[in-house]
């Protein structure tokens, strides 16, 4: 989906990856507190341990980002010294080269994303750090500028065509008029920018929004 709302999203993740020797992980347009996309670049092995572990619930950093409700940034060792690491997180990380980190959540509209940045020699300078925020802020920006959400009524029609139906066996489904599903599968093409239902419903695939 990434390609979709990020035009250069190749030389934007390539910025990224320098800035971040270890990995990163890149949340864009929460919903219902968790991100519409991510990049999750951090070493396999840790991805897997962490999942493995369910540290998703005990992470210092992943509290961190879930308790900013508008622009903040923060080095890992200062979120160590606020949030209690009880499960040992921080340490287990410094085992896949995670040893030195630094977070950041920005707020686009009313939509946050964050950034999850680390380096295994040394802590971020003053300057990385503010690297590294205006690379979420724009990286943010663009999806806000590109994405596209569609409404509950057009995602039901959308999934309808997916499944195969007529425009009739989806009108009866919905119990609305085909009139009326025809308006909805329209008003879907525009914001998708295409110009037939069977390349609506693979844009809104790809993308995830169905």
């Amino acid at each position: 989906m990434l390609e979709t709302v990020l035009p250069d999203h190749d030389q934007q993740l390539h910025e990224l990856e320098a800035l971040a020797p270890s990995g990163f992980f890149l949340g864009l347009g929460f919903k219902l507190g968790k991100p519409l996309v991510t990049i999750n670049r951090f070493p396999e092995a840790w991805v897997m341990r962490w999942e493995r572990d369910i540290f998703i619930s005990h992470d210092p950093v992943g509290l961190w980002i879930v308790g900013q409700a508008k622009e903040n940034a923060a080095r890992w060792s200062e979120i160590a010294t606020s949030i209690p690491d009880r499960f040992d997180v921080f340490e287990a990380a410094r085992k896949y080269g995670l040893r030195y980190g630094a977070s950041f959540v920005t707020k686009i509209g009313r939509r946050r994303s964050c950034l999850s940045a680390a380096r295994p020699d040394r802590e971020y300078s003053d300057s990385e750090m503010n690297l590294l925020a205006g690379k979420l802020n724009l990286l943010a920006h663009l999806y806000s500028q590109n994405s596209v959400e569609l409404t509950g009524k057009e995602i039901e029609a959308l999934r309808q065509m997916r499944v195969g139906h007529t425009h009739a066996e989806a009108g009866d489904a919905l119990g609305i008029s085909v009139s009326a599903l025809k308006l909805r599968l329209s008003s879907a093409q525009k914001k998708l920018g295409c110009r037939n239902v069977t390349a609506a419903v693979v844009r809104a695939v790809e993308g995830d929004l169905i």
